[in-house]
């Protein structure tokens, strides 16, 4: 492709076939040195922006390039719904409905789940990642999930146990 160059052998080519000897070859490489060295770079950005380009804020994209950067090996963060539970309800409040669900001897509150449980966190979706990973690269990860996420979103990185 055209962004494909080796320096080296184009240093080369641009010599004189009778003047092509190790010294001088030696010298057309140095001197096409920070060039190499400015391409490399150029390379690896273009590299690192075409890998941006390809993922987006989908939980699958975002889950991968979680793992990518942060748990290329064990690949152990994931990403849950915002909400634990749905809320179940027997009725509402404004319908001021009787419900007999227990007797006198019992409680007067049946509790199914906490509050914490089924609360609207405000959250649509969780990262759970690695304990090692959460306490030495959190800024990071906050930062990528930032960068990925669509506008919006609500998100919040909790401890994968």
């Amino acid at each position: 492709m055209w962004y494909n160059i080796d320096w080296n052998i184009f240093a080369l080519d641009q010599i004189l076939i009778s003047l092509r000897k190790p010294s001088v070859s030696a010298l057309g490489q140095i001197i096409l040195k920070p060039l190499n060295s400015l391409y490399y770079k150029w390379y690896n950005w273009r590299i690192d922006n075409i890998y941006k380009l390809e993922h987006t804020g989908q939980i699958c994209y975002l889950r991968g390039s979680l793992n990518d950067k942060f748990d290329p090996v064990d690949r152990r963060i994931y990403i849950g719904n915002g909400l634990l539970y749905d809320t179940q309800y027997i009725f509402t409040e404004a319908e001021e409905q009787d419900v007999w669900l227990d007797t006198e001897a019992e409680e007067d509150t049946i509790w199914l789940r906490t509050e914490a449980e089924t609360a609207d966190t405000g959250l649509d979706f969780i990262v759970y990642v690695p304990e090692a990973i959460y306490n030495t690269q959190l800024d990071g990860l906050k930062a990528h999930i930032d960068f990925y996420k669509a506008g919006g979103k609500r998100y919040s990185i909790f401890i994968d146990e």
